[in-house]
């Protein structure tokens, strides 16, 4: 997935995970945002903040505790305390917006500063929202300060989520936390460049005993579009390039983990384009695209500006060729796969993706006309 492409994945991934947490089974929690309707009664019909304490504030029954709840029973709960003053209330909550996080991040990031994030952001989100970590950054050693003082400083290695997408090392956050990268103590001796299919390009500083392995890691790891059969190292003082083995480099094997010299280049090969795709129907942007690396469904439907006309997403249709048989069809559920509870299938090369448009809603005036006008034509006759 190339970076351009990432907004608009993260915009269909909210808009999927707002219409999952609207859902009755969302249990609302602190700073959580709500929007109460009591039906005939506009002055208890209001958007409301759930405070620290789990509580709305509505007039005539003022304090009511939701934090917990389901929207249902939320609403259930506001009723029942409105009995005490008026007849047969009819109550409706709705989500309006997901509790936000106060992070802060410190130490070796570009912006360092306090963080709104969504709720249930991880260690790498806030890290990103603060532009990044600088070169000098020794991600071995993130620290987590919890803003509840009964609770441990806990230290992680975020070069493990980098490389290997390990989940336990790029924990959840709680409002409140501090995220602090510290910088490496080891005495800086020049730089070596890291070029190509890594998260984060560019130069970086060489340490005493820093090898090839350890300078792809501190700058991000490989990408999605990376060819790990083609990695490379160029010493300052020569012309020619040395090629190394991947799966030996990051077991630590010496011969294929060789030491870096000051002006030394690491290079991360790049993919080259594995063909095409074609998407049509009800996308802003149907037509063919170039497929390179590993694409998603829900990526290849982000890449073409997204879904439109009421698409029916949970009916889309992967048409996919087949050795000397018929082309075979897969059947595709977004809100499925945005609740965990589906493959997010990979694109491959000549598949033809259809996203269904939503159909409007029948006249039921035009029906009528239009059969009153075909009577009277056949009258005539």
């Amino acid at each position: 997935m190339t970076l351009g492409y990432v907004p608009m994945v993260i915009s269909l991934m909210a808009m999927c995970l707002i219409s999952h947490a609207s859902s009755d089974q969302y249990v609302i929690q602190q700073g959580d945002t709500i929007f109460v309707t009591v039906l005939g009664e506009p002055d208890l019909t209001k958007r409301l903040v759930v405070d620290k304490a789990g509580n709305i504030n509505l007039p005539l029954i003022k304090e009511v505790s939701v934090a917990g709840m389901t929207l249902s029973d939320a609403a259930e709960q506001i009723a029942k305390q409105l009995r005490s003053v008026m007849k047969y209330p009819q109550v409706t909550v709705e989500l309006v917006e997901l509790a936000k996080l106060q992070i802060t991040v410190s130490g070796e990031v570009r912006n360092p500063g306090i963080y709104q994030l969504p709720n249930g952001a991880r260690v790498m989100e806030a890290v990103t929202a603060a532009g990044g970590y600088q070169p000098t950054a020794d991600l071995t050693k993130v620290t987590i300060a919890h803003s509840a003082s009964q609770e441990p400083t806990v230290t992680i290695d975020l070069t493990r989520f980098l490389i290997s997408g390990d989940l336990s090392a790029n924990v959840t956050l709680a409002s409140g936390d501090t995220v602090f990268i510290p910088a490496t103590m080891s005495t800086v001796s020049g730089s070596v460049m890291v070029l190509g299919a890594v998260r984060q390009s560019g130069a970086r500083p060489l340490t005493p005993g820093m090898t090839v392995r350890d300078a792809i890691l501190i700058a991000g790891g490989p990408t999605e579009l990376a060819d790990l059969s083609s990695i490379s190292l160029r010493h300052a003082s020569s012309t020619e390039s040395l090629m190394l083995d991947y799966s030996q480099l990051m077991q630590g094997v010496a011969s294929a983990n060789p030491l870096l010299q000051a002006g030394d280049v690491i290079y991360v090969g790049v993919k080259e384009q594995l063909g095409s795709y074609t998407i049509y129907g009800a996308v802003a942007n149907p037509g063919k695209y170039e497929l390179k690396g590993k694409t998603a469904i829900t990526e290849a439907i982000a890449i073409a500006g997204g879904a439109r006309d009421r698409a029916k997403l949970g009916e889309i249709r992967i048409m996919r060729a087949t050795a000397g048989g018929p082309p075979e069809t897969i059947s595709v559920n977004v809100g499925k796969i945005m609740g965990g509870e589906a493959e997010n299938i990979q694109v491959r090369d000549g598949d033809n993706i259809y996203v269904p448009p939503g159909k409007d809603k029948i006249d039921i005036f035009r029906v009528a006309s239009l059969l009153v006008s075909i009577g009277w034509l056949l009258m005539r006759d």
